[in-house]
């Protein structure tokens, strides 16, 4: 049977392509499938135990075996590098075309704050010009610009995983954290963000602000850790791409 996998971020960048192809025995699961991507290409296998996997548009849950989800044919997977509750009207998830502007922050609070809110904690994420951690696999090419400021970033989305884990982690810190009470909005950029611009808002209202806070610092950690946005650091003499350390726990 034919999957269709999608790459991306690194993934991509080193198979210089978007999408390939792969022929596999009736019955083969996520296992097989990784096992074959991954027989031909052994220099991204620092890689492999960090991917987080999507099927058909739904990422795979964290705790499944990837031994037990078997494939069909026609199936699209993605191989996603590690990233580098409440009403509907309370709730904002979207990845947009960088650049976001200060004008953007007032309108989020906009569409996320009440009346009812004491509190609304703003984060803005900007680039900077010290360098993180390199991803898996590139940390040779890291210290090629050690010495080096960083320009800009260049960030990647796999859509639509990434709105979707997104929404999900709105969802549960608004029902989890704010009890139902008060809304999260988050807009996070793709594209090139050169230093000292926005590539990511977020805002938290709450009637209390110790939760906001507290719920402000868990929607940014979740966000770094399990939404498949990706960012490659860009140096006068070359790029890098990076990840954030905490993305880097086994998935599987």
């Amino acid at each position: 049977m034919r999957i269709s996998v999608r790459l991306f971020a690194i993934l991509r960048s080193r198979e210089g392509a978007d999408q390939i192809s792969l022929e596999l025995p009736d019955g083969a699961t996520l296992a097989t499938l990784l096992d074959a991507f991954f027989i031909s290409r052994t220099e991204l296998l620092p890689l492999r135990a960090h991917l987080r996997i999507g099927q058909n548009g739904a990422l795979v849950e964290r705790a499944s075996s990837l031994t037990t989800v078997v494939l069909r044919d026609g199936d699209e997977v993605a191989l996603l590098p590690p990233a580098s509750g409440g009403a509907p009207s309370r709730r904002v998830a979207r990845v947009l075309p960088a650049p976001l502007t200060e004008r953007a922050i007032d309108q989020l609070v906009a569409e996320v704050a009440t009346e009812e809110d004491g509190a609304v904690v703003i984060f803005v994420g900007r680039t900077r010009i010290t360098p993180g951690t390199p991803a898996p696999g590139e940390e040779a090419a890291a210290t090629t610009f050690a010495s080096e400021r960083v320009i800009s970033l260049t960030y990647e989305a796999a859509e639509p995983y990434a709105t979707g884990e997104l929404t999900a982690i709105c969802d549960r810190l608004i029902a989890e954290g704010l009890k139902g009470e008060g809304g999260i909005g988050v807009i996070h950029a793709v594209g090139s963000v050169p230093v000292g611009e926005i590539s990511m808002i977020s805002v938290v209202a709450s009637p209390h602000r110790d939760v906001a806070y507290a719920v402000s610092r868990a929607l940014i950690e979740s966000i770094k850790r399990d939404v498949p946005i990706w960012k490659a650091e860009h140096f006068a003499s070359g790029a890098v791409w990076g990840v954030n350390p905490d993305a880097l726990t086994k998935s599987f």
